[in-house]
């Protein structure tokens, strides 16, 4: 399980994504993103998803 808080990448969000895995995470992201009304999602913004998207451990 793979999980971002999207808090201070994505204006106004204020979730945490969780998915199976770092693909996901990053799709519901951008999907986020989106509803929250970005246009354009950025080389660095998704960048950043990717470096901020963690494993969680059991």
């Amino acid at each position: 399980m793979y999980e971002l808080d999207c808090a201070g990448i994505i204006p106004g969000c204020q979730r945490v994504i969780r998915a199976e895995s770092q693909a996901e995470v990053v799709r519901r992201a951008v999907v986020q993103a989106k509803q929250l009304g970005v246009d354009r999602i950025s080389p660095m913004m998704l960048d950043s998803f990717r470096m901020k998207t963690h494993e969680l451990l059991n």
